[in-house]
């Protein structure tokens, strides 16, 4: 399958650093990661909700192991990593590293293989560069990593992916083939009467990455994923691209509109990255043939209501001030 061309704007030796840095930190994490899930030594709660918004020992650890591998070889990269404490912000630079050191965290507490490490790289907002590790059970270590840089196409141990081509002349999802749904799909969207039976077998997994990624590899027809954050999505937005497939966004507007990059126009100053940490969003993946069949049947019920929806984060500016005061 082709790959969608993008405007590249660094040579492809140089994109190839950044990949295998990318990979790198996501492997050794991983190895970490399921090294650590029986021995977990401490469970918290970020929102103060008993069993929601879970954050571990183990999350902190791997997020510093992720920072450490890229400083050594990029030290004037930026981060913005889901377990950051600091509360300044700094002006946002051309390339900022995304990175979710376990997501899918209330499954890696329960000792669920349904979790993954993201470390995704983005340049003024639009992802470039990402490695997203699995458990894998015929893995030597345990793990596998999918991974891809711009115009590089989308690899898993080596062997090429390509997300799944649709075989319905329409476009449609068909039964007996995985896809993924939030868990209050039902709740916030509205399925038309067209889709009944062309939704695939869905499945809800409580990991963003995984399941985007997965559509890059075929192993899911489409997702629909979110509220997430930008360090949930930023790796996975580039193996779909590069595996052929592409992603939408839920705008406020309650349409589905090409996802083009967070924080556009991107300026080199606070409110940037401040846009970068706090945005949240739901976004949509699949092959372009089978988005205009999905985004015309499964809308929003409510748009008014999305923007009430995205601040239910615990991690929504109005939130963090009330933890913080």
């Amino acid at each position: 399958m082709t790959q969608i061309t993008m405007s590249q704007p660094f040579d492809d030796a140089l994109l190839q650093q950044f990949e295998a840095v990318a990979v790198e930190a996501a492997s050794k994490a991983g190895a970490y990661v399921l090294d650590r899930i029986t021995s977990i030594r401490e469970i918290v709660s970020k929102s103060g909700r008993p069993g929601r918004d879970l954050v571990t020992d183990v999350d902190r650890n791997s997020q510093v192991l992720i920072y450490d591998i890229i400083k050594g070889k990029f030290p004037d990269h930026q981060f913005l990593g889901e377990e950051d404490q600091d509360e300044d912000i700094d002006p946002a630079e051309d390339l900022v590293w995304a990175i979710d050191p376990i997501d899918g965290t209330a499954n890696y507490v329960n000792g669920s293989m349904l979790h993954a490490v993201s470390v995704g790289l983005m340049h003024r907002g639009v992802p470039i560069v990402g490695a997203v590790w699995n458990p894998w059970p015929t893995s030597g270590d345990g793990g596998i990593v999918i991974h891809a840089r711009l115009n590089g196409g989308t690899k898993r141990a080596g062997e090429e992916m390509n997300v799944l081509v649709p075989t319905d002349d329409h476009g449609r999802p068909v039964s007996g083939r995985l896809s993924v749904h939030p868990n209050n799909a039902r709740s916030v969207f509205k399925f038309n009467k067209r889709i009944r039976g062309h939704a695939g077998d869905v499945r809800v997994t409580g990991s963003a990455s995984h399941e985007m990624a997965n559509v890059g590899t075929g192993l899911y027809q489409y997702s629909i994923g979110g509220a997430a954050a930008v360090w949930d999505f930023a790796a996975a937005v580039i193996i779909v691209r590069e595996a052929g497939g592409d992603v939408m966004l839920l705008a406020p507007d309650g349409e589905w509109h090409p996802f083009k990059g967070w924080s556009q126009p991107y300026s080199n100053d606070t409110p940037t990255f401040k846009r970068l940490r706090d945005w949240r969003g739901i976004m949509l993946a699949s092959h372009p043939k089978s988005l205009p069949f999905i985004t015309e049947n499964i809308r929003f019920r409510r748009p008014s209501q999305i923007r009430k929806l995205l601040q239910r984060s615990p991690f929504h500016p109005r939130h963090r001030q009330r933890r913080s005061g």
